[in-house]
């Protein structure tokens, strides 16, 4: 297959895809994708045989004998890509494939993403298995969840209610103990400074252990005194 050049973004994306394939899980896609259609998958990769839409189209057919996908073998890219554009649609229509698991057609026919080719049939093989189209057929990766409804009588619903989400926190083991009255000043008392209400000093507010108000006259001078009790103090 000629490859389709690519720049800038495209071809940045297209190498980090590359260097997270999986040629194991590109091999196992194959072999179901040829054991389901009794077809061989022409082409050096699982890409190259799927490009021109034919054999998925045929896919299709094979899972849904009274809904017959048309497809053409033609070697025109337009026509090409109809077919995978029908396959793509089938998808959607009979399978329930969410579009999130479904590559698109640039991915396929450009080679862009060959990761999402493969997860596309994965994401086939599941559904397929799932809603019967395949029940004795091989199955690719796990099996797709079943959905399981639970139902509750009103006093359940009741009793849920008086529970304490622990999304919303837990208090459990916490009390007032201790706690004074509402409104009072919370105080953190140093021992090296003293007990009590006169001797609390609020960490908060700042720390001066030690210091005392004694000498101080309100609206008089500060003053500095030195060791010397000659030495004239100096005015501040």
């Amino acid at each position: 297959m000629s490859e389709v050049p690519i720049y800038g973004l495209d071809k940045e994306l297209a190498a980090k895809a590359a260097a997270k394939y999986d040629p194991a899980r590109e091999a196992e896609a194959r072999a179901w994708v040829e054991e389901v259609t009794g077809e061989k998958c022409q082409g050096e990769t699982l890409q190259d045989g799927l490009r021109d839409g034919v054999l998925l189209c045929k896919l299709i057919n094979v899972l849904l004998p009274d809904k017959p996908l048309k497809f053409t073998t033609s070697r025109m890219p337009f026509k090409q890509m109809e077919n995978i554009n029908h396959f793509l649609g089938a998808l959607t229509t009979y399978f329930q494939v969410p579009a999130s698991d479904q590559f698109q057609t640039i991915d396929l026919y450009e080679n862009k993403n060959p990761n999402q080719v493969v997860d596309t049939l994965f994401a086939l093989s599941r559904h397929a298995h799932k809603l019967g189209y395949l029940p004795n057929g091989p199955t690719l990766g796990p099996k797709l969840a079943e959905k399981r409804e639970l139902s509750f009588s009103d006093e359940q619903l009741a009793q849920g209610k008086s529970i304490i989400g622990l999304q919303m926190g837990f208090a459990g083991g916490a009390s007032q103990s201790g706690m004074g009255a509402y409104g009072g000043r919370r105080q953190v008392v140093d021992p090296s400074v003293g007990t009590g209400d006169v001797a609390g000093t609020s960490q908060q507010m700042g720390f001066s252990g030690g210091a005392n108000a004694s000498g101080i006259v309100y609206g008089g001078r500060r003053e500095i005194g030195g060791a010397d009790p000659g030495r004239r103090p100096v005015d501040q």
